[in-house]
Order: C-alpha cells, then structure tokens, then sequence
C-alpha cells in the first residue's frame, strides 16, 4: 500500500503535468493537503522529493514554486540531453531489433497525431514517450535511468516554450527521420539530425564548442 507521501507525490506531479500547476507558479502546502485530503506532512516531504528532482523549487522562506528555468538552465540541460540522446539513439541503432524500430515509428506517428491537433498535453507527453523508448531500447538501466529524470525538467521546458502548432509540427517531424537513420545505423545521420532536433530549442549554437557534434 503506498504511503500518503507517494500519493502526494504522484497527484502534485501529475498537476504539474497536466498544467494545473504552471512554470512558476506558488504552490500552497495548505491548498494542496485540502485538494488531495491529506495532511500537510506528506505535501511538505512530497514537495521535497519533487525538488530533488527539479520539478519543484523551495526558496530560503520554504515558499515552494513550480520550476522555471532561465535561458543558462535551458541551454546547460540541453547540452546534457543532446549527449545523453546521442548515447540512447547509437546503443539503440546498435541493439534495437525491427520491432523496436517498428515501436518507435508508431510513437512518432503518435506525436505527429497529437501536434496536428493542437493538443499541447498529450504532444508533450508523447514527445518525451518517444525519446525515453529509444532509451529502453538499449536495455543500460543506468542511462534509462537518467534519461527519465532529466526528461522531467524537458517537459517543464516545453510547457514554458511551446509556441503553435507550425513549430511544434516542424519538431515533431524530425521523429521518423532520426528513427529511420537507427535502422540503417548511420551514426553521421543520427549525430547531425539530433542536433538539428535540439539546437534551435535549446539554443545549443552558442553554448557548445566547435567542433562537439563531430566528436
């Protein structure tokens, strides 16, 4: 039986999500316990376990706030995720099987489905479903790991960032490309199409060195 805590936990995570919490926004322990019947000792340690893992910020006053990150946060985040994507996207090009690929197409065609519509919650969420999947593809616990912690702050950047429908299609339809180019394992293909997919987003052009994509 799970603790009131992880109940918490789950619910104001899932309020984050779904925007019912934006970038920024003050988060009331009070309000909160009241919505979720709950005490304010599991909200409080909830709120600290969300911060762990920066979805939540906590000021010296105990104010807590939904994580918005400057423009140096996104690019620093961005530079993670490009390495840790280009790691997932050549181990899966490596050990992915037809199957797999098959999946990661349909998920892309999911992603396309949901910007097509306008539908910026289920865009997001598919989006961030299609890049995690390639990760589990490699089967390195560790780096799946990672991946799913970091793509919780991407998906705050996208809420914060998300602009229309042109843009995020423009996005999203970089998705069968790159899965195309794991098939075929051409890993100059999948370095120079991941940059592609992130460099504008994270503004990367002016945060990484010369030369890095090549490396």
């Amino acid at each position: 039986m799970r603790s009131q805590s992880s109940i918490a936990y789950e619910k104001i995570k899932e309020m984050i999500f779904r925007f019912e919490l934006l970038p920024g926004a003050r988060i009331s322990e009070v309000q909160i316990a009241k919505k979720l019947s709950l005490s304010r000792t599991p909200v409080h340690d909830a709120l600290r376990r969300l911060a762990s893992e920066g979805l939540v910020r906590i000021e010296a006053n105990k104010c807590a706030t939904v994580s918005e990150f400057s423009d140096e946060e996104i690019e620093e985040i961005g530079a993670v995720r490009l390495s840790l994507d280009l790691l997932s996207q050549q181990l899966a090009s490596y050990y992915g099987s037809a199957a797999d690929f098959d999946n990661l197409d349909k998920l892309a065609e999911k992603c396309e489905q949901a910007s097509s519509k306008g539908d910026m919650y289920e865009r997001i969420r598919k989006d961030c479903d299609f890049h995690l999947a390639i990760s589990e593809v490699t089967k390195n616990q560790k780096l799946i790991k990672q991946q799913r912690e970091i793509y919780q702050q991407i998906y705050l950047i996208q809420i914060s960032k998300y602009t229309d429908i042109e843009h995020s299609m423009a996005q999203i339809c970089q998705h069968k490309p790159l899965v195309a180019a794991m098939r075929k394992r051409d890993l100059e293909q999948i370095r120079s199409l991941t940059y592609q997919h992130l460099a504008e987003f994270f503004c990367l052009n002016s945060y990484l060195p010369k030369g890095f994509i090549a490396l």
